[in-house]
């Protein structure tokens, strides 16, 4: 398939066949995300592949007991990894602030970017793929299990295995309630976009649920967010 045809077929795969992979796809598929686009080319994350089947059984019930973190053939965490450019800026003589929320902001996006290559190769090769945000569940757990040193943070998860499931693509909102043009639309004509587009489908109610879910005040993001908040400031970041 095309680039195009891969990112427009994706489908969120959380269950998978028993399979080893390819010591040559794993190459591919980390090279892959090694080679992605990182803000001033600092590349401030690293990925934890883990490896070790316990320790992937315990991060599975951390983040509300997913198996398919234990069943994919090969699981990563990804980090954003500001000890390592902090311990290089003293290296080279100069003197290092301790981490704000910026650099957190460009960490995590060039791990995100870094992933969905990973993402792309990997179904490219035949593979399903699942990112892993309940990593946020129990973040500090999480990075004391994987021996995490001051100045990181573990951001999402990903697995990656050979499908056991088939499932229909996921509908998206419609380009106008995504695009715009030059500014932010005043009239609020894509919230009326996005209220209405799934309407008379099976996917309407599952799709409101989960907007009550996250974004209601005692939804799951304000839930994490504390957590993340506590996490954050207990291994040096400053906010």
């Amino acid at each position: 398939m095309s680039a195009y045809e891969v990112i427009t077929s994706h489908r969120t795969i959380r269950r998978y066949k028993e399979h080893e992979m390819p010591r040559e796809h794993l190459e591919k598929i980390i090279r892959s995300a090694i080679r992605a686009p990182s803000s001033s080319n600092l590349q401030a994350y690293c990925m934890i592949r883990i490896i070790d089947r316990e320790l992937r059984r315990k991060i599975a019930e951390l983040a509300g007991n997913q198996e398919h973190i234990i069943q994919a053939s090969e699981f990563f965490v990804f980090v954003a990894d500001l000890y390592r450019l902090i311990k290089v800026c003293e290296e080279f003589g100069g003197k290092a602030v301790e981490p704000n929320y910026l650099m957190l902001y460009v960490a995590s996006v060039d791990a995100a970017i870094a992933a969905q290559n990973m993402v792309i190769t990997a179904e490219e090769l035949g593979y399903g793929t699942c990112y892993i945000g309940a990593i946020q569940n129990n973040p500090c757990e999480i990075a004391e299990l994987l021996n995490l040193p001051r100045y990181t943070y573990p951001l999402f998860g990903l697995t990656i295995g050979i499908p056991d499931e088939d499932p229909a693509l996921r509908p998206r909102l419609p380009e106008d309630a995504l695009v715009h043009i030059d500014r932010y639309p005043s009239d609020d004509g894509n919230i009326k976009i996005a209220l209405t587009a799934f309407k008379g489908t099976d996917f309407y109610d599952s799709f409101r649920r989960r907007i009550s879910r996250y974004y209601s005040a005692g939804g799951r993001y304000r839930e994490r967010y504390k957590k993340m908040k506590d996490c954050l400031m207990s291994r040096g970041f400053t906010l």
